[in-house]
């Protein structure tokens, strides 16, 4: 668990396997273990160094220098490609992370040369909102839900309908969700208002990196046609839909969205031409940290 000074603040990462980079940016609530459970061995496996950051807002930066801000974050993901020498890298967002890997490619498309955004969204979506409003609404309040109600509300914000009919499948996914930590503290707090309700689509438009959407077709926190309509706007960009998925596909349907990635990856970058480090072994992982929320 390396960290370094960047941008004023202490920026924990992960840095695992060898080969081409690929970077790996979460949604609010959400650490760099998350990755661990799912994408992060099947990328080391496919011979592909993987670098994945904990975003501002979480311990030890929550009140940061800069504040918690898209731009803010997307300059902490620019300063450790910078450090690390990794540009120009594949890099992933997800949900918030997503949203941040977009302003990045704004600011500095010379860090990356192909970019995919999971569950990403350009412009408010009316159950988004109120549930980012909700969550704001018990953590000034000072409400400390039961552990129990903490996991039903996860499981009914995250997963697919196919998921919570599967009888072993939900009871596996509630006991994560119960055991773990609960959201709180000043920087997830910032976390929930650094997208706001601000429409981001015609910027969007002007990013010129090969770019990948992937939507999630039972997602009802950032519905996939909000996902889709980025790739409509960003001129040359694709999309991907992932069946009998929820908010966290990638957690769910591991086999098909790490297919899409691989897939898209395995293109020649449109900025390097570094040769292909050879397949390694996978390295299985438990759903560290996926009980915490990611929008």
């Amino acid at each position: 668990m390396p960290s370094v000074p960047l941008n004023g603040i202490s920026l924990t990462y992960d840095d695992t396997g060898e080969g081409e980079p690929v970077v790996l940016v979460n949604g609010a609530a959400a650490g760099r273990t998350t990755w661990r459970a799912r994408q992060t061995s099947a990328l080391n496996a496919a011979g592909y160094r993987v670098v994945a950051l904990d975003n501002r807002g979480l311990a030890p930066n929550v009140s940061p220098p800069g504040g918690i801000t898209l731009d803010a974050m997307a300059a902490d993901v620019a300063a450790l490609i910078d450090h690390l020498s990794l540009g120009p890298c594949r890099i992933v967002g997800f949900s918030m992370g997503a949203s941040v890997v977009a302003e990045l490619l704004l600011a500095r498309p010379e860090l990356v040369g192909r970019a995919v955004l999971m569950a990403g969204w350009a412009r408010p979506h009316p159950f988004g909102s109120a549930l980012r409003r909700a969550r704001r609404d018990l953590y000034d309040g000072g409400v400390d839900l039961p552990a129990s109600h903490r996991a039903v509300f996860a499981a009914l914000t995250y997963l697919s309908p196919h998921t919570l009919r599967d009888p072993r499948a939900v009871q596996d996914w509630l006991d994560v969700f119960t055991y773990a930590p609960g959201e709180s503290g000043p920087g997830i707090r910032a976390q929930w208002d650094v997208v706001g309700d601000t429409d981001r689509l015609s910027r969007y438009a002007a990013i010129d990196v090969p770019l990948l959407c992937i939507g999630f077709a039972d997602d009802v926190l950032v519905p996939a046609a909000a996902t889709r309509e980025i790739a409509d706007a960003v001129p040359g960009a694709r999309y991907t839909e992932i069946e009998r998925a929820g908010h966290f596909g990638h957690l769910e349907r591991p086999a098909e969205v790490n297919a899409a990635l691989l897939d898209f990856f395995a293109e020649r970058l449109e900025r390097s031409a570094q040769p292909a480090e050879p397949h390694r072994p996978a390295r299985g992982e438990g759903l560290i940290g996926a009980g915490r929320g990611a929008i």
